[in-house]
Formats: C-alpha cells, structure tokens, sequence
C-alpha cells in the first residue's frame, strides 16, 4: 500500500529540518549568556610569546581588495553553516553570532587591541587634542635626515626621516590642489580613533624646511616597480617639488611617529594569528573591530583594509600591540584626491547596487548619485546629508564589519556619541585649517553624522547604560540607571517611561516571577528586598534576581526590546551585586 503523508506532516517535517539543520549549524555559536561570561575588565594577552615571523597576507591593497571583494564573498556563499544561520536569522529562527570577547557587562575589556577611553572615562580637552602624542613631534633643532621614500602614483607623496633624537617620523604632504585636506584628515581621525580606544601612532602637524632635509648614506628609494635603489637629493626634490609650498618656502605636513618595537606586519579582519598564542579569538568576532565599523562611518574611514593595520612585537616585554595605521582616507579626503560620492555608499565592486541596476533596466538611480558642491578644497567631499550609518559601506567588504550585530553596533554608537560638540570642536581644531570656515563646516558634518548614528542605534535597542545599586530604605534596593537616548537628545520624546519585572532564579532549579510588571517614570527601580520570597533564609551563591526592563517614550503604546539586568548575592558580603547585563535585540 502507498501511504502518502498529509500536507500537515510535510510542514512539520520540513519546519524540523530546517530546526535541525540551524541547530546543526549554530551550536555553539550563541554569545554566552552574562551570567556565564566572565568579569574581567583587562584581557589576559600579554604573556611573553616567542618573535611571530612577519604577516605577508593583506599588504598588498590590489590582491587584498579583490579577494574581499570577490573570492570571500563567494566563499562566504557556500559556508553551508553560515548560510543556513543566515536564513533563520530572517526568519526568526536563529540569532547572530554574537562577540566573543565580551564580559558579563557586554563591555570591551582593555587588550593589546583596544583601551577604553573616553566613552569609560571622559578626557580633557587637552588630553583629546593631544592624541597619542606624549612628545612635541621631530625635534625643530638640526637636519632631518632621509632614510627612504617610494614613488608615489596615486598615493599621499612622503618619506620617512630621522631627526637629531634618533626617532624617526613618516613625513606625509597634502596634493598640489587641496592643501591641507590629507594632512587634517590624519590628525583629526587619528585623535578620534585614540579617544574611542584603539592603538594609533602619535601624530603631530609640522613645517618642513626643504633646506634641512639631507639624504642618509644608507637612504633606500623605491621605484615604480618597488626596487630599492640609493636615494638621491634629486628624488627628495621630486617629491617635495609635487606638493604645497608656503609663500616663505616652508611645506606643511603630518609627521607619524614610527611605532615602538618590531613591525610585524598587518593583522587581518579574520581568523587569527598562528604564530600568537595571545590571539585566541577570530578576528571577525572581536567587538572592538566589528565595532569599528561604526567609528568608520562617523569619520567616513573607507580604507579599513589589513594593509593599514599592523602587529608591532616588543622585544623587552615579548607579546603583539595591534594597531590603526594611516588614515588619508577618512573625512573627505582619499589619500591624494578627494573622496567620491559613491566612496562610503557602496563598495568598489558593489553585487548589490550592479544587480539593482541591472533589474531597473539602468532607471535605478543611487540617492548619493548627484552633484556634489566642494565647498572647500582643504575639506574634499564630506557630507551629511545623504549619510546613512546602516547603509554606510567601506571601500571593499571588510568580515569583521560584514558580522556586526546590532549589538555590536550599540557599543560602536555608545563611542560615537560620547563625543560632545566641545568635543568634536576641539579635535577637529588640531586639523589646523587656515579658513575658520573649513574647520566649522568639517565639525558640523561630524556633529550630524554623529546624530544620525545615535539616533538610529538608540532607536534599535534599549539604550539603558550605567546601572548602579545600592541601599534603599530599610531592607529595599534601588537600581538606577541612565538613558543614553534621553541623555544625549536622541530619543524622541524627552520623557520616558519604564516597565520591568523581577524574576527569582536559582542556578539548575526554580525560576520564578517574584515582582510583576509594574511602570516608574524616573530611570530608578525599588526592589522590596522583604517580600516575594527574598527573605534571607533563601539566599545563597546560586541566587540572582533579574530584573528586566523595556522603555517607552508614547506613554506606553509602544515598548523596546528588553535590557536584563542581574544581581547575584554574595555570600562573603550577604549582598545582592551587580552580575551582568544581556540585550535583547
């Protein structure tokens, strides 16, 4: 007898094939819960590692952008386990692959890759102009001494030199037809990236005297073709002849001090170093560079390629430094030429848009395809206007950004907005742009572009930030908390509302509704620590209380996803503390 299934059957067949197949794909692959993630606000990867050999992968941009662009792309498509993932992200059946290198707070730890700065602990004025500068940049005092140049075709024009301190600076100059634009890009960026966190070179604006530059006897010059041969005066000539100069003969440009210890070339946006034991989680699910994705929409970074990160080895202390190098393409500038529209908006080789134009018959129309006006020469193209943080794209496909989770993107947008106008204002004034003009219009491109990025983010999860706990009246307790949406004026309402529940957990066992929903209209939740089963007799190690709460700013018509908050008890101080924070997204 043929016995055909009922269409019923099929569908459930099918719905727990596919269940299968993403749980198949996805094990162990969602982000720890925070009660599982460890507290630890400083990353142990500092332990001594014997010298890694020099990384050759991605220092040569052409061959890097085309596999990016291509070969990973298509690589990424038949990743079975990714795509299936993908697919049931659509439809609601799987999650993201969430960092993996956060603490129980879904916070950055301080690491050989990233510093918590000044989102974690507001700095100076000073100290924000000051950048990762600690000295006054190439002595002013004695020649400067040229130890090598390349030539440049396309490229920002320099050469690197040694002054009388025996510290040695990359000197980079701005093009003929937009002086000042490389230059302020690179101190401004630089200073932005240093605040947020991340490890970048001191960088200083300084005024060359043509007439102190002496080449070295050992001085290498690289040609076209990247064939070193002895410098000659003529070739620092050339160089200098291509670029800016002063009506007194004087040549500006932004001297990069060289980084301390042993290059050891770039580290790429996935996997993981071999040669490093220290390097004990993939690239692409460090937060800190999923989340540079949104530091590089605010500043416009399109060049986030390996080539311009690098791996430096301190021979004393014996372990890796990761760094941002070179930044001539952020703001408006693209190295020696101005950046284009499309630069920002979709990738160099972009299947999203070439499939859109090709179905539009050519009618398709980008919204970033029209005139753009320059209004100064100094800035390039840079714009907020047609700036849309999620649609946002550098120049080629970097796999760190392609994973960031809106998670992810929170972190990046916490950064971004914890950039005051002062702020903002004071570092784009180290740009040193002779027009007043210049320097205000680049200061209130960031200012919108940063609003834009706060608005948008803060709108996707609940941006509740800044919890404490502490002693109420009596035996109660008291969670506050700190609204960034409200706070930094990116709701939209300056009123809020808030309802939350608290749950009774025990580790392996009950769990339990121990406060119903109730709604405050002040960002402070009392806890009676006296009733619903919290008596002292039932605490122990395993007991923790979650407290979960969503936001309204409609009057309570419409809510946001949900920001769990955890308080575990102590048993050497018989107290409830702060454990941990999880975000629905």
């Amino acid at each position: 007898m043929n016995i055909r299934p009922s269409a019923r059957v099929i569908r459930h067949s099918r719905v727990l094939t596919v269940w299968a197949l993403l749980h198949t794909a996805t094990a162990g692959c969602y982000s720890a819960p925070a009660l599982e993630r460890p507290h630890f606000q400083r990353a142990d990867d500092r332990r001594p590692i014997p010298e890694p050999q020099e990384e050759t992968e991605g220092q040569w941009a052409f061959w890097d952008g085309t596999d990016k662009m291509i070969f990973y792309r298509i690589g990424q498509l038949f990743n079975l386990g990714r795509s299936i993932r993908t697919v049931g992200t659509w439809v609601g059946l799987a999650s993201p692959v969430e960092a993996q290198n956060v603490n129980n707070f879904d916070e950055v730890p301080d690491s050989t890759w990233f510093t918590n700065r000044h989102a974690f602990a507001r700095l100076s004025q000073d100290d924000l102009a000051r950048g990762a500068g600690i000295g006054e940049g190439p002595s002013p005092r004695g020649g400067w001494t040229a130890i090598s140049a390349k030539e440049s075709l396309g490229s920002t024009p320099g050469f690197v030199i040694r002054d009388e301190k025996d510290d040695v600076y990359l000197l980079k100059f701005d093009p003929p037809l937009h002086p000042e634009m490389t230059t302020a890009s690179e101190m401004i960026s630089s200073r932005f990236l240093y605040a947020a966190g991340y490890h970048v070179p001191e960088h200083y604006l300084v005024d060359v005297d043509p007439r102190r530059i002496v080449v070295g006897p050992t001085a290498k010059f690289r040609g076209r073709y990247h064939v070193p041969r002895p410098m000659t005066d003529d070739d620092i000539k050339a160089i200098l002849e291509r670029v800016p100069h002063r009506p007194d003969g004087t040549i500006r440009a932004m001297a990069s001090k060289f980084l301390p210890g042993i290059p050891k070339g770039p580290f790429l946006y996935v996997g993981q170093r071999p040669d490093d034991p220290n390097d004990r989680i993939r690239h692409e699910n460090r937060r800190e560079l999923r989340g540079l994705r949104i530091l590089a929409a605010f500043l416009n970074h399109t060049d986030t390629k390996a080539a311009n990160a690098l791996d430096m080895y301190d021979p004393e202390a014996k372990y890796l430094t990761h760094y941002l190098i070179d930044f001539s393409s952020t703001l408006g500038a693209d190295n020696a030429d101005p950046q284009l529209s499309r630069f920002g908006n979709e990738y160099f080789l972009d299947f999203g848009t070439v499939g859109r134009s090709m179905v539009a018959a050519g009618f398709y129309v980008k919204p970033w395809e029209v005139p753009l006006r320059m209004a100064f020469p100094a800035v390039g193209y840079f714009e907020s206007d047609y700036f849309d943080p999620e649609r946002w794209r550098p120049t080629y496909p970097n796999p760190a950004f392609l994973r960031t989770t809106l998670r992810d993107a929170y972190w990046g947008a916490k950064i971004v907005t914890s950039f005051t106008d002062d702020d903002i204002d004071t570092i784009v004034q180290t740009g040193g742009f002779t027009d007043p003009r210049a320097e205000r219009y680049v200061a209130a491109v960031l200012k919108a572009r940063r609003d834009k990025i706060g608005r948008y983010y803060f709108s996707l999860v609940n941006p509740l930030d800044h919890f404490e706990l502490m002693e109420g009246s009596g035996t109660d307790l008291v969670l506050t908390f700190e609204n960034l949406a409200v706070l930094r004026g990116y709701a939209p309402s300056p009123t809020a509302i808030y309802r939350y529940s608290v749950r009774r957990r025990v580790r392996f066992g009950v769990d339990s509704e121990v406060i119903p929903q109730q709604v405050v209209i002040q960002s402070r939740i009392t806890i009676p620590f006296g009733s619903g089963g919290l008596e002292a007799p039932a605490l122990s190690d395993d007991f923790f209380l979650s407290v979960e709460i969503q936001t309204s700013y409609d009057g309570g018509e419409r809510w946001s996803p949900r920001t769990s908050v955890y308080l575990r008890f102590d048993p050497l101080t018989k107290r409830l503390q702060l454990a941990g924070v999880d975000r629905e997204s």
